[in-house]
């Protein structure tokens, strides 16, 4: 997870503007969408509020900036807090199952990137530890039948979902060493594959989503880390096969300066996000997704893409 987020490319595209922007967040860890809802000016609530941590401490693990981990790690434990000490799930979410695996693949990421690093932030790794049971009684919540039921077929008509739970398991089991969870991870990731058409769409609601089309491969990507090369070569094959196929569709959907034709897509420009703002391109996670293709297959071209694509957002 540390050489992905290390590119100079995702260094410099994203990194470096988390650091120099920030992130809206209160004193106590509470996001700006979280503070809302506990001043009482929003009715419903998201796990997912919290997921910013994780673009602070990336950042912070990269540029070496330990308070901006810090404050990241403040984020999560923050959401920790309205956690279910019986269930391990977050009652208080809404579309609890989806909010809290964004909430964990944020998570663990973090997790995962601050080990990696653990000689400059080994301050930090008492923080990671503590947090390493909570995080994965909510791993092992999202396969409760009362959660996991509901929750597939709440997440049937969007592939993205899938290469979400395979890395939110698979990462889950990387910290932990649960076969239990890695096991699942295999089976969201084959159900995943099994959902890409021939040309590489990957179906989102019914149609294809220029946006969505890439948090399958940075996704894809993430659950890539945890996998084993003895162990697990054949399913590598066939995700690094994924992310090939994913960028290919999507090279096709791009305009000329680089940026992306939303022409046709199901989701973005029709949608509205959490905080009631319409989506628009996620060009942070499709930079991302090049980037880390590139990387995985060692192909340039993928990386050239994800340059273009940086410079038509003047990053």
């Amino acid at each position: 997870m540390l050489q992905l987020i290390e590119s100079p490319l995702v260094t410099s595209a994203i990194h470096k503007r988390v650091q120099a922007n920030g992130v809206a967040v209160e004193p106590d860890g509470a996001s700006a969408l979280t503070q809302e809802w506990v001043e009482g000016k929003r009715k419903v609530w998201f796990i997912e509020n919290q997921r910013e941590g994780a673009d602070l401490i990336e950042a912070g693990v990269v540029l070496k900036d330990h308070a901006m981990v810090a404050q990241g790690l403040q984020m999560f434990e923050w959401g920790f807090k309205h956690q279910s000490k019986e269930t391990g799930g977050f009652p208080e979410s809404s579309d609890p199952f989806h909010s809290v695996s964004i909430f964990l693949v944020d998570l663990e990421r973090s997790m995962l990137v601050i080990q990696e690093s653990q000689q400059e932030f080994k301050d930090m790794e008492p923080r990671v530890q503590a947090m390493l049971p909570q995080m994965d009684a909510a791993a092992h919540w999202l396969l409760r039948p009362e959660a996991l039921g509901p929750g597939r077929a709440s997440d049937n008509p969007y592939t993205h979902r899938r290469w979400i739970l395979a890395a939110v398991l698979g990462d889950a089991g990387q910290l932990t060493g649960d076969k239990t969870l890695t096991d699942a991870a295999v089976m969201f990731a084959k159900d995943g594959l099994a959902l890409q058409h021939e040309d590489g769409t990957n179906p989102e609601r019914g149609g294809f989503d220029v946006s969505y089309q890439m948090v399958d491969a940075v996704q894809g990507a993430r659950y890539y880390t945890s996998l084993n090369c003895k162990r697990d070569a054949a399913l590598m094959a066939e995700v690094r096969h994924q992310l090939i196929n994913t960028c290919q569709w999507e090279m096709k959907h791009l305009l000329p300066d680089g940026s992306v034709d939303p022409t046709g897509s199901t989701r973005i420009l029709k949608e509205k996000l959490r905080s009631g703002e319409l989506k628009q391109a996620n060009y942070k996670e499709i930079v991302q997704a090049f980037t880390y293709t590139s990387m995985i297959t060692h192909d340039p071209q993928y990386l050239q893409v994800a340059k273009k694509m940086a410079a038509s957002q003047g990053w």
